[in-house]
């Protein structure tokens, strides 16, 4: 196969009858899948690489922030063994589906074919089609990620969860939905988004700038938000503002890749808790700190990861 044709699939700038020449040729054999991937993981590094030398000359708006480039390379560089992160590709005759996993204790940065910049959290999942930006704007969350979206009037971009749906055109906004986890959250921050039910075109609500939108196993709620504080998990930095200690622990065991365990029903019913944290402070320095306002005690594996939460 050519590898400029590919790399024209790549980018999303390939006819159709180019993309189902390349689709075609990658089910025709196991060898052609694996050239694919390669060559896929390939683009992907001289993409980062070029985004590196880019912000070695200009300031990114996004500031301060940690080395996301160097961050996002590592996370592409070890993906490749299997490991940091993954990409998944499964094929059809209309579009190939690209999925990108982050683990728990990472986060990523990418950038899709239209512009639109995305933050993925810990143990996140973001699914989207090869052709994405042509005809329709629509990724699958599974997870929590902060997006920047690049305006398109003709296309709205979708944002697709287990319970919720978001539509927007051009805007900057974060949305938590785990799966499993009955819950969703969503944070405007510049924009206007209007929020569905899956499956339903009916719309929920409308969200404004600084407004915030939950739904915590069936119970809706609707708020102004009194700071942007709590996303600025973008630059490793977390932000507590009266969170229950469960939900803290829930945070921590994603943020540091633990499985915490609390022996005592009771030190669940404390009221909500208010910190800031570094992620560079290590999940010991802000148990140790918690402890001093919510007493309790615990124990670390040898492995460091399982954590045992006692009174």
């Amino acid at each position: 196969m050519n590898q400029e044709l590919l790399y024209k699939y790549f980018k999303g700038t390939a006819t159709i009858d180019e993309e189902k020449q390349i689709l075609d040729w990658v089910e025709a054999t196991e060898e052609n899948r694996e050239v694919f991937l390669k060559e896929r993981m390939l683009y992907d590094i001289s993409l980062f690489s070029d985004k590196q030398d880019t912000k070695q000359k200009k300031t990114i708006r996004l500031t301060p922030m940690l080395s996301w480039t160097a961050r996002i390379a590592a996370v592409i560089i070890i993906g490749v063994c299997g490991y940091f992160m993954t990409a998944d590709y499964l094929y059809n005759k209309d579009a190939q589906l690209q999925t990108i996993t982050v683990p728990a204790g990472q986060r990523a940065q990418i950038t899709l074919a239209d512009g639109t910049h995305v933050w993925l959290n810990s143990k996140s999942t973001l699914t989207y089609a090869s052709n994405f930006g042509r005809n329709e704007r629509n990724v699958e969350l599974d997870g929590e990620a902060y997006f920047e979206v690049a305006k398109n009037k003709k296309i709205p971009f979708y944002v697709n969860t287990e319970m919720h749906n978001v539509r927007v055109v051009g805007t900057s906004f974060n949305v938590c939905a785990y799966k499993g986890s009955k819950e969703f959250e969503t944070t405007l921050v510049e924009g206007i988004i209007d929020i569905y039910t899956t499956h339903n075109e009916q719309v929920v609500t409308r969200l404004k700038k600084e407004e915030f939108f939950a739904n915590y196993d069936g119970k809706y709620k609707k708020a102004i938000l009194p700071s942007y504080e709590y996303l600025r998990w973008k630059e490793g930095l977390y932000c507590f503002d009266d969170v229950p200690f469960g939900g803290i622990l829930d945070k921590l065991e994603k943020y540091y890749n633990v499985k915490i365990t609390v022996t005592s029903p009771k030190l669940l019913d404390h009221a909500g808790l208010t910190g800031k944290f570094r992620e560079q402070d290590g999940i010991e320095h802000i148990l140790r700190t918690i402890s001093k306002d919510h007493p309790f005690k615990y124990s670390i594996n040898e492995d460091k990861d399982s954590i045992i939460i006692y009174e």
